[in-house]
């Protein structure tokens, strides 16, 4: 009789603890699943000219109080997409995006993330797109945008908001850059290579009446080696919105890469963004993107600016959303990221694409 008394109030005492856990917290399930087919034809480089593809994400967000009063929130992303961002090949898993949020005061959190936008990412992409951002409308432009030290890495930070009109500054700092998204918490990074790169990130976005502005740094030390270019990346974009019209304009230079090159390389891009929506109606906007990029480089024969325009159109039916847009982009890089520009390349893509939302 007494052992089951004693089994009666142990788990009493579990169920009790658990819902004590679980009124501090609050727990959301959101996701989307979608499906693109594109379609067009390409000249001088062995891109695929027609293709049909899904993607679906489910986050999964607690958020509540600790025992202390202090705020926090923390979230993981199952994506099925691919991780093409990342600097290894193995690094592809679905447990991608997450992060740790913690609110020690009002206005300050400090974080861990992988793959969360944070740092200079927040300023990554400062003018106005309906769907994707230029380096995602396909994915076969190879144009090049902001470097950051979260996009498919590990990170640690923190952010501080108000600081200026509906500010937010974000600081975050990547310890190696070859950390795989399952790297353990517990254990050292297995494919660890002599040196590893670490680096730093910080942006910056504010906004007042129409206009908003984002900037963005970032310096990455590349020690994989003696001779290896290290990454100084920089942004600067500004955006005007006035209903149903929105527009901008960014400017970003990039010296180095995420991936490891050498000095005699001296790879630089200087890329342009402008883009401008139009909300036809509740439910229609459409858009316009053209982007420019100017490559250089001791070792590279330098070619012509890589010019992409994008233009799309979005028909929003509340959680679903469909949308077709033309892609063209003349004198891509040649073979690899570390080429040059080339004439010769070029390709003409259109795309239509089913989002649904949950």
């Amino acid at each position: 009789m007494k052992n089951k008394v004693t089994k009666t109030l142990i788990g009493a005492a579990t169920i009790a603890s658990l819902m004590s856990t679980t009124a501090f917290s609050q727990v959301t399930v959101t996701g989307y699943a979608e499906m693109g087919m594109i379609k067009g034809s390409t000249k001088g480089v062995a891109t695929t000219s027609r293709g049909l593809g899904g993607e679906s994400a489910v986050t999964i967000t607690g958020k509540g109080k600790l025992a202390n009063g202090m705020e926090y929130m923390a979230y993981q992303t199952i994506d099925s997409d691919d991780t093409e961002n990342a600097r290894g090949a193995a690094a592809v898993a679905p447990m991608s995006t997450r992060a740790i949020v913690i609110n020690p005061v009002n206005d300050v959190s400090l974080f861990y993330t992988y793959d969360g936008v944070y740092g200079g990412e927040i300023a990554r992409t400062a003018i106005p797109v309906v769907t994707e951002r230029p380096l995602d409308f396909t994915g076969a432009t190879t144009i090049r945008e902001f470097i950051d030290v979260t996009g498919a890495s590990h990170a640690i930070g923190f952010d501080v908001r108000n600081i200026g009109p509906n500010a937010r500054l974000s600081f975050a700092y990547n310890p190696n850059f070859d950390s795989l998204p399952t790297s353990s918490s517990d254990r050292l990074v297995g494919n660890n290579v002599s040196g590893p790169a670490t680096g730093y990130s910080v942006g910056y976005v504010a906004s007042q009446g129409p206009v908003r502005i984002a900037a963005g740094i970032t310096k990455i030390d590349q020690s994989q080696a003696s001779n290896a270019q290290d990454v100084d990346s920089k942004t600067l974009g500004i955006s005007f919105t006035k209903a149903p019209f929105a527009v901008g304009a960014q400017k970003t230079r990039n010296e180095g890469l995420k991936i490891a090159t050498l000095q005699t390389a001296n790879i630089k891009d200087e890329i342009d963004n402008f883009s401008a929506t139009y909300a036809v109606s509740k439910e229609l906007t459409l858009g316009v993107m053209y982007s420019e990029m100017e490559r250089s480089g001791n070792a590279l024969t330098k070619g012509p600016d890589l010019k992409v325009t994008q233009v799309v159109a979005a028909y929003n039916l509340g959680p679903v959303v469909a949308s077709i847009g033309y892609e063209k982009a003349d004198n891509k890089v040649t073979t690899t990221n570390t080429s040059n520009t080339a004439s010769t390349n070029e390709h003409t893509l259109t795309k239509f694409k089913v989002k649904a939302n949950f």
